[in-house]
């Protein structure tokens, strides 16, 4: 039972559950506590059924088995012949196979066919190879489908098996059974929302003449499974360019109906409103019944010969960022009130002249909010001075850097998603 409880702890102290985790740390518990060797072996997430689940008959094909982990001694001998075992696929006729089509434990006190186990490549029995003297195998079941096995063998300090041992197992084989079912659906789901994900944020950036534009976008670690409210686009205007981004209150399905109103309402409005603010106005008006509001900072561009004229629209959200050429930065755009909240909507209002080389950052409150494990956040201090030591570098250079930084400061845990858009003027080509 202290075997079950330490499984449960280590199958369960993950803030996302692990698949490959969680085998790796099962193999690891039972090579260490029941016996000299611990293989799992698993198939995709389309397992055989159970005989009545869903229709399934024995008709149905069978998936093959792949080895996940093969775990014995920390010796070097047996370090190696782990290494050639995980290679080693369970075929038809060994015990881990027939145990899967069958969803039958089965114990061995005593081996009689060394081949029980398959064969080595170079054609020694594995039975022969890890001194094997007793084995048993038991299936990793969900409750609808067979996943895969755990096999166990003994040969000096433990066994022979019993049938207490192989109690043990199975309920060891049932736990992991529904971490691999949740990790699985959490990837699936994970899946459709970075599916839902790309199609609420442009493919490709179009190319504005005298500038060069890039963004990154950065999906928090936790809560990977739902849609992030982050956004940003470029579109052209009456009169010139656009550039917004903007942030959706919350996460899931309804978040990513309100980021597709706000971008696709922006970029609408963008074609016959004349400035940001009265383009912010108008996605305002549109988002008032919706239960969720949005933060967002746009940006109109006229595009001149070496320099670009900026008008600055902002509802709630992080003041836009002027990196000058020679590293002077400027924060601007600050005020308003974010959308969706009030009829009588007014947004902070700001103009700036961009000249060759200076570059505007809009940016998310997740780059601001990222926490080291001290709990400290990333902040404005650290975001100008990346920006400030990357001011010569291009768009596309500067948002790695910060992003670097980001990641480095956070370990790689972020805990909000992360949007960065930056446009840089560009000297005039010589073509």
């Amino acid at each position: 039972m202290d075997v079950l409880a330490t499984a449960c702890e280590l199958l369960l102290d993950e803030p996302v559950f692990n698949e490959t985790v969680a085998v790796r740390r099962c193999a690891r518990l039972l090579a260490a506590e029941l016996a000299d060797w611990a293989f799992v072996d698993l198939t995709g997430p389309g397992g055989p059924a159970l005989p009545g689940a869903g229709g399934a008959t024995a008709a149905d094909a069978v998936p093959m088995l792949r080895r996940q982990v093969a775990m014995g001694p920390d010796d070097e001998r047996s370090v190696e012949a782990a290494r050639m075992l995980e290679e080693l696929e369970p075929v038809q006729g060994t015990l881990p196979h027939t145990v899967f089509l069958t969803r039958q434990s089965t114990v061995r006190p005593h081996v009689d066919d060394l081949e029980l186990l398959g064969v080595c490549p170079d054609g020694q029995p594995v039975c022969a190879k890890i001194g094997a003297t007793s084995v048993l195998s038991v299936p990793i079941e969900d409750g609808e489908r067979c996943l895969g096995t755990i096999t166990l063998t003994a040969s000096g300090d433990y066994g022979p098996f019993d049938l207490v041992d192989l109690g043990v197992v199975q309920r060891l084989g049932r736990y992991l059974a529904l971490v691999i079912r949740a990790s699985r659906l959490y990837r699936r789901r994970a899946e459709v929302a970075d599916t839902l994900q790309a199609g609420l944020l442009p493919k490709t950036l179009p190319e504005i003449p005298g500038a060069s534009v890039a963004a990154r976008y950065l999906t928090a670690t936790h809560g990977a499974a739902e849609v992030g409210g982050d956004f940003y686009d470029v579109f052209r205007t009456e009169d010139g360019w656009g550039l917004i981004l903007g942030d959706v209150c919350g996460k899931g399905e309804d978040a990513a109906a309100v980021t597709a109103t706000a971008r696709h309402c922006a970029r609408l409005a963008a074609r016959w409103k004349p400035t940001p603010g009265d383009v912010l106005g108008v996605v305002n008006e549109a988002l008032l019944d919706e239960d969720r509001f949005v933060t967002a900072v746009m940006a109109g561009l006229t595009m001149e010969t070496e320099r670009a004229l900026v008008s600055l629209g902002v509802a709630g959200h992080p003041p836009a960022i002027v990196v000058r050429a020679d590293g002077v930065i400027r924060s601007a755009s600050r005020g308003g009130v974010p959308l969706g909240l009030f009829e009588d909507f007014e947004p902070g209002l700001d103009g700036v002249e961009l000249a060759v080389g200076d570059t505007l950052v809009l940016y998310s409150d997740g780059v601001l909010e990222g926490c080291n494990l001290q709990r400290q956040e990333f902040g404005m201090e650290r975001l100008l001075e990346t920006l400030a030591a990357h001011a010569k570098d291009k768009p596309e250079g500067m948002l790695a850097a910060v992003e670097r930084a980001l990641l480095e400061f956070c370990d790689g845990d972020l805990r909000d998603d992360v949007s960065m858009l930056a446009l840089r003027v560009e000297p005039p080509s010589l073509n």
